[in-house]
């Protein structure tokens, strides 16, 4: 694709060059998460539905297929080297290739020493190994297995640890080791921790609180490591907003700061409808959108992407809601997107 100056565009792009805050450079621009299937009895309007999300412009989702239906899956990871985004299905503890296109997901094997119950999933930087984890009676259990064939290879107890989601710190990882598995969890007092594991002592290096939330979060969670050096949460839950009154809080992606647990919003996924999102698995991979590209000729950027733009702001469409503070259109918004239009389409 490729990026046409017009004159009335060269002017607008002198107005700012500043990156909106939602993106990191170099990092991914989309990521994979699934709605709670209907054995959750979730809510959400796409029950059992596998969707891209927009990691520029998080309220922009795209159903691509429903493979999670009467399914249970707590966890997926886009598998390296292959590319496949591979399913944790924890009501029979088996690991799934979820296809983006049909309806459709193929059994890889079941992994014993499990019990169904609220899960995560990671595969190690080769892809070779498969980690799985659930909650066990006052401790997390980790369980690493054959990515090809689900053969257990070893068993992981890890005392007072309730873990929701896991993901392996990639290769290049300026602070922390390559290879090392984190996780999230909910704690008994219903507040978010994040866990630095070693699962060679079965022991937590550390667990700093998620702070920055907003809401009380609940068990689905999803947490994934992006090849920059990211750490991205997908996090739910609801708010009291009376006596017995809840309201449901639609998934909200963050990213954590790893020492601190700090967390920064980057979006409310589907901010005008809810999303009861329980995975996330980042497209590393995966040929990036062009968020700029509004309108046609598409594959290029020119006044008419602008001016629908203007256009999605001036309705308050969520679609221009592209920086902080969320839910407010203002310049911050206009900067964001200048700054997607001067980095132009792949």
């Amino acid at each position: 694709m490729t990026k046409t100056i017009t004159t009335a565009a060269a002017a607008i792009a002198m107005i700012s060059a500043l990156a909106s805050g939602v993106a990191h450079a170099g990092g991914p621009t989309r990521a994979f998460i699934i709605e709670g299937s209907a054995f959750f009895g979730a809510p959400g309007i796409e029950l059992g539905s596998l969707a891209a999300v927009n990691l520029l412009n998080p309220s922009q989702v795209e159903v691509l297929s429903r493979p999670a239906v009467d399914l249970r899956f707590g966890g997926a990871d886009v598998r390296p080297g292959t590319g496949e985004l591979v399913g944790f299905e924890n009501s029979t503890n088996s690991i799934r290739i979820l296809s983006t296109d049909s309806d459709e997901q193929t059994l890889i094997d079941s992994i014993g020493w499990m019990e169904s119950g609220v899960a995560g999933f990671t595969f190690s930087n080769d892809g070779a190994v498969a980690y799985a984890t659930t909650s066990v009676s006052g401790f997390g259990r980790i369980v690493r297995a054959d990515a090809d064939t689900g053969a257990v290879l070893g068993v992981h107890n890890i005392l007072n640890v309730s873990l929701s989601s896991l993901a392996t710190v990639p290769e290049g990882h300026p602070t922390y080791p390559a290879g090392e598995i984190w996780g999230l969890g909910l704690t008994a007092g219903g507040s978010l921790r994040l866990y630095r594991l070693d699962l060679d002592t079965n022991s937590v290096l550390a667990q700093p609180p998620v702070t920055g939330i907003g809401f009380n979060p609940q068990f689905e969670t999803g947490l994934d490591w992006a090849a920059d050096g990211t750490l991205y949460a997908l996090i739910q839950g609801f708010q009291q907003t009376g006596p017995d009154q809840f309201v449901e809080i639609s998934s909200r992606l963050y990213t954590i700061n790893p020492a601190t647990g700090a967390a920064t919003l980057v979006g409310i996924v589907e901010a005008d409808a809810t999303w009861d999102a329980v995975t996330l698995a980042l497209d590393d991979q995966g040929e990036p959108p062009c968020p700029a590209d509004l309108a046609e000729p598409f594959g290029t950027l020119n006044i008419f992407d602008i001016q629908a733009y203007i256009g999605l702001y001036n309705a308050q469409d969520p679609a221009a809601d592209l920086a902080a503070p969320f839910g407010a259109w203002n310049i911050f918004d206009i900067q964001a997107y200048i700054g997607l239009y001067n980095q132009g389409c792949p």
